[in-house]
């Protein structure tokens, strides 16, 4: 009996191995042909590390005649970024050149301090004598807090190459790019300023507020790629989104206040990159690139405890963001 069983477990053992190694057999096959100069086909992927700044700012206002109130909250990006791209290149027969690409990328921050959140906040004069009796020009309160963020990016972009020459590749862009960056915030100073110097200057340790903001930015644009032999090109994308949608979530902790703002708008970015084919298979890449999001719309305010609760507002809202990205980064093409 275990006699059988052992031929049996053996029989199964070969059985498998020799599958696994016809399967083995036929990857290696699909990837000499991926790896075969005539093909078509062309996969690349890239890992790349760098750093991210800038920020992702809101701007509320709620005004009546000539009195009211404005705050703004802008929030530091401010970290270092690891990032990965998986690309699928179509060649073009003539030069060898892409004639089209596919690329699909993720990033993200890899430690968790973004620098120091700034908070203002302005009242009209003529509220300011309401409040307080008298008015005075310029900030009535400011504070800073300390920021962490987790960010996390994906970008899909198809590159269409319409004019192609040994040395110059012009094309087409179209791409969706969807970011999300979380905030937690800690650690208040804030100033008081004219009426508001003694009541409002206070620091207080520990949580402050939670924020998050996500933006979604579909996109067309062009892209110009320079080449100088078979080993050194220069890459420039400029794209734009005549429609970006930015919705954002701020619980401010200490005053029990959620808020929710919605805006629409356009964003626009620029990347630059070099490449240099240090060997057959893998290049060196160096770039950077710049966003600029720009949405208006309505933030809708609550208060969910605290001597104020229930009572809820609507208020003018502006989302914005300036990003700016640099890395370096190797490819490996398949």
């Amino acid at each position: 009996m275990v006699k059988r069983v052992l031929i049996g477990i053996l029989t199964v053992y070969s059985l498998i191995a020799f599958g696994y190694s016809m399967g083995l057999a036929k990857i290696n096959q699909q990837l000499r042909e991926y790896r075969d100069p005539e093909s078509a086909l062309l996969w690349s992927f890239l890992a790349t590390g760098g750093h991210i700044s800038g920020n992702a700012t809101y701007h509320i206002t709620s005004y009546k005649g000539t009195s009211g109130i404005e705050s703004e909250l802008k929030f530091p990006l401010n970290n270092s970024l690891l990032g990965i791209e998986g690309s699928l290149h179509y060649k073009n027969p003539n030069n060898g050149q892409d004639k089209a690409k596919l690329s699909i990328g993720w990033y993200t921050n890899t430690s968790d301090y973004a620098g120091k959140l700034k908070d203002s906040d302005w009242l009209s004069n003529d509220l300011d004598i309401v409040l307080t009796g008298s008015a005075h020009s310029g900030k009535d309160i400011y504070s800073e807090s300390d920021a962490e963020v987790r960010a996390n990016i994906i970008d899909v972009r198809y590159v269409y190459n319409f004019y192609s020459t040994k040395i110059l590749n012009i094309g087409s862009v179209i791409g969706y790019k969807r970011q999300k960056f979380e905030y937690d915030a800690s650690n208040v100073d804030q100033i008081g300023y004219g009426p508001y110097v003694h009541y409002q200057t206070v620091s207080v340790l520990g949580p402050v507020l939670d924020y998050e903001v996500e933006h979604s930015i579909p996109y067309l644009g062009l892209s110009a790629e320079v080449l100088s032999g078979n080993r050194f090109r220069l890459n420039v994308r400029a794209v734009y989104s005549p429609r970006t949608w930015a919705h954002d979530r701020d619980d401010h902790i200490l005053r029990y206040k959620l808020s929710k703002g919605n805006c629409e708008g356009n964003a626009y970015f620029v990347t630059m990159n070099a490449n240099w084919k240090f060997s057959s298979n893998w290049l060196l890449q160096i770039g950077g690139e710049y966003t600029g999001i720009n949405t208006e719309g309505t933030q809708y305010q609550e208060f969910y405890a605290g001597s104020h609760m229930g009572e809820s507002y609507t208020v003018e809202d502006r989302i914005t963001s300036s990003i700016l990205m640099g890395f370096v980064g190797f490819e490996y093409r398949f």
